[in-house]
């Protein structure tokens, strides 16, 4: 622009310096052009102001009065005078806009007597003439800003263009008829421009004042779009960024913070909006905090930072505003600062503003943290609904879900069910932290080896904790060979020693493998294959058993029978029968064995041991022995009142003498039938004490001091230590069957009952032959020096409430030698 103007006007300059010598007339122009540069309204306009003056008045009368080139030098030293005094520009910005003035004054001289011609510049050429050189002057001028502001913000500013032209062009047109005027009342009657300065002032008094409330208005149309824009924030960061970016958009503000305090010592963290970066947050320290501006408004006073402010540091911004943020989940600051056109500074309706803006904001932050706060519970509490509390792994909703993909992907593969096996004693002997830290290192195993997927197929599959001691594992696109290998991989892993509590636990697990069919419907299928085949490899000790469907049958009924169970231990759906007891010498009754039975009208009479082992696995155990002991105490109780004064022995589980509750419960149900202590024999395997002898120890002396008798059942199968046999407060041991058996086919073979007798009789026990089937069993018993027989050469096991009847016909039959 500089050198285009010399272009223009150098010429004519040098050709004839003493025609740009100063004049009155010259004077007078120079004055007016500083005045009315001076008198300037400025319009907001996005980030930007637009600068309107009077400037097109002086303009015009030096087009018409002065030679070209007192009009330049006129031009150029007005505008100087107000931009190095009043506006106090210096740089770059002084040097642009001078030369701006000098390209505008050279070309709005070319066009104005390009134009006029010879005519006057009262007549209507010059009036056209005077509009052409200063519309042509104002295009120019903002055609240059917006140039120059597009290349300050390195982007192309076409909407400024065309905010400058609309607002400012039709004031321009304005200050040009005003300037005719001027003209004409000059040539005609000078004495009429007062009354024009009155009205021209008035007229820039009620456009500085329509200004002023325009910009009003305009700050409240931005309120309303903060409320909007911030309130739909979806979370804390993208609310921080909003109310930054519609704060300084509303404030014409460079800079726009949030700083959140935090904590009694004063720390805190700043959130600034970069218009290249985005959302940049930094830490700050007490001492930031102390000696920022801004620091009154952490205490809860409101700043206002105006550009006069005198011995600013070298931190501190041009101008400012800051506003505490007030909420009941956090305590912050709210600033702007760096107004964007140094003309304007923030004032008090700034800061009232701003205070608004403060309060919509803190209500927005507040929103956006409790929504994140939700957002965060919500994904915890589906983390929950999807994983095991224990392990971390995924539970039983995940991996149906995850079968579900794999069905639906037509990928095949195969489930696993494993079990741990015996876990209930882990609990039992060594507590449920113990039982909690096996479940732990069982599920980091699983994970461990099925996420290293050597197959390479369609994934590494899916470790699930079913509930208890169940795992489950999705192989997806793993054959049933391949799943096989696979099971027996993750079973050595799993049975690996886990060191524990000083010690070093050994466990063992059945793994039940269900190869995915292509008519496969849903996981819970699957997990019943798997199931079938756990138990499988469970029964035969395999460890790892692929699924058989014929062994689906066999499920069934393990399944209804567990789910009528708890219902037949609740209402006596059970009964107990009893096999009578007699002296081997007398023949005369002392007792009775009860035995479980449950009579099911689909599968007709259960056995006992099915019965023990469905009540062992569905956790009922318990319940199923304290239901059968007083079944069998209320039975025995009857016979008393008919006058039947015999023993009764109820067989107990290893489980269940590692119970140390069942002393007590033992002695309330004595109570409650008035059952004599001596009159209850419990009969214990050998192999059940061995399971945990020091636990058993404890309860069967509870028991002995209770006065209750001890028998230990099938003896001689065992391996019972007879180091824990003598410490154990016994009262008598029954001989196995198998053994009285081959007495009665073998009467030599004696030895091993006659060592059991002796055994017995020196610690003090009496013995019991069970299994007699034939007087010539019952002879040799008695004569190795048994003193109880049991067995069908006495009786078969009948109803409890047949008992009285059987008895009271019984003539004893003593034993003749």
């Amino acid at each position: 622009m500089a050198l285009a103007a010399a272009a223009l006007t150098l010429p004519s300059l040098l050709a004839d310096p003493a025609a740009a010598a100063p004049s009155f007339a010259w004077l007078a122009v120079v004055a007016v052009f500083a005045l009315c540069e001076g008198l300037v309204v400025y319009l907001p306009a996005n980030r930007n102001s637009h600068t309107f003056s009077l400037r097109e008045i002086p303009a015009v009368l030096g087009l018409a009065f002065l030679p070209p080139e007192q009009y330049v030098t006129a031009y150029l030293a007005g505008s100087l005078v107000t931009l190095v005094i009043w506006s106090r520009q210096r740089g770059l910005k002084l040097a642009f806009n001078v030369a701006l003035f000098a390209f505008e004054a050279s070309i709005g001289l070319l066009a104005y007597h390009l134009v006029l011609g010879g005519a006057a510049a009262t007549d209507l050429r010059g009036w056209l003439a005077a509009l052409v050189a200063v519309l042509l002057t104002d295009l120019i001028s903002a055609a240059a800003v917006a140039a120059a502001i597009s290349l300050a913000e390195g982007r192309l500013e076409t909407s400024l263009l065309r905010e400058i032209v609309v607002t400012g062009l039709p004031a321009a047109l304005i200050d040009t008829c005003a300037a005719l005027v001027i003209i004409i009342l000059i040539d005609v009657r000078p004495a009429a421009l007062p009354l024009l300065a009155v009205v021209v002032g008035l007229l820039l008094v009620a456009y500085r004042a329509y200004v002023k409330l325009g910009t009003g208005y305009a700050q409240l149309q931005t309120l309303y779009r903060f409320v909007g824009s911030t309130g739909r924030a979806a979370d804390v960061d993208e609310a921080v960024e909003a109310v930054l970016a519609e704060a300084s958009d509303l404030l014409r503000a460079e800079r726009a913070e949030v700083v959140v305090l935090g904590g009694p010592v004063g720390a805190g963290t700043r959130h600034s909006l970069c218009p290249r970066d985005g959302l940049m947050s930094e830490a700050l320290s007490p001492a930031d905090l102390r000696s920022a501006w801004w620091a009154p408004a952490a205490e809860g006073s409101p700043v206002l930072l105006a550009s006069e402010r005198q011995g600013r540091t070298a931190d501190t911004p041009r101008d400012g505003l800051a506003v505490p943020l007030e909420s009941p989940g956090f305590r912050g600051v709210f600033l702007v600062a760096e107004r964007s056109f140094e003309k304007e500074t923030f004032d008090a309706r700034d800061l009232q503003l701003f205070e608004t803006l403060g309060a919509h904001a803190a209500v927005t932050l507040e929103k956006a943290r409790l929504v994140d706060r939700l957002r965060r519970v919500a994904a915890e509490r589906e983390h929950d609904a999807l994983h095991d509390a224990l392990t971390g792994l995924p539970n039983r909703r995940a991996f149906n879900e995850a079968v579900a993909r794999t069905l639906g992907a037509g990928v095949g593969g195969a489930v696993l069910l494993m079990d741990l096996d015996d876990f209930k004693d882990v609990n039992d002997t060594l507590g449920h932290r113990a039982g909690d830290e096996l479940l732990q290192v069982t599920g980091r195993r699983l994970s461990a080896l099925v996420a290293d997927d050597p197959t390479g197929g369609a994934g590494a599959g899916t470790v699930a904790r079913l509930g208890g001691d169940e795992f489950a594992v999705l192989l997806p696109g793993v054959g049933p060979d391949a799943a096989v290998l696979r099971a027996r991989d993750i079973l050595a892993s799993v049975t690996a020693p886990v060191p524990m509590q000083d010690i070093t636990l050994t466990t063992t697990a059945s793994i039940g493998v269900a190869p995915i069919p292509p008519d496969a419907r849903d996981s819970d299928e699957l997990l019943v294959h798997a199931d079938v085949a756990m138990y499988a490899a469970k029964a035969s000790g395999a460890g790892v058993s692929p699924y058989v469907p014929e062994d689906t049958d066999a499920v069934h009924r393990r399944l209804a029978l567990a789910g009528e169970l708890p219902t037949a231990i609740e209402h006596r759906g059970f009964e107990v029968w009893c096999q009578p007891q007699t002296d081997a010498r007398t023949g005369v009754v002392t007792g009775v064995e009860a035995l479980l039975r449950w009579w099911h009208p689909s599968y007709g009479w259960v056995p006992p041991t099915e019965v023990v082992a469905i009540a062992e696995r569905t956790g009922l155990l318990g319940r199923l022995t304290l239901a059968v002991l007083a079944e069998s105490l209320r039975l025995r109780s009857e016979w008393a009142r008919a006058g039947h004064e015999l023993d009764i022995s109820v067989n107990v589980t290893a489980r269940d003498i590692s119970d140390l509750s069942l002393p007590g419960s033992v002695g309330a149900l004595l109570a409650a039938t008035g059952t004599p202590p001596a009159a209850l024999v419990l009969e214990i395997t050998e192999s059940g004490v061995m399971s945990d002898p020091e636990r058993s120890l404890e309860v069967l002396a509870a028991l002995h001091r209770l006065g209750v008798g001890v028998s230990v059942d099938d003896f001689g199968t065992g391996h019972s230590s007879l180091a824990y046999l003598e410490r154990l407060p016994v009262n008598e041991v029954k001989i196995d069957q198998s053994f009285v058996k081959r007495l009665e086919l073998e009467a030599t073979d004696s030895t091993v009952v006659r060592s059991i007798v002796l055994l017995a009789h020196d610690l003090g026990m009496r013995v019991v032959a069970e299994g007699v089937e034939s007087d010539v069993a019952r002879q040799r018993v008695q004569a190795l020096g048994c003193e109880l027989v049991q067995g069908f050469v006495v009786a078969r096991p009948m109803p409890g409430d047949q008992v009285p009847g059987w008895v009271a016909g019984r003539t004893p039959e003593p034993l003749r030698g």
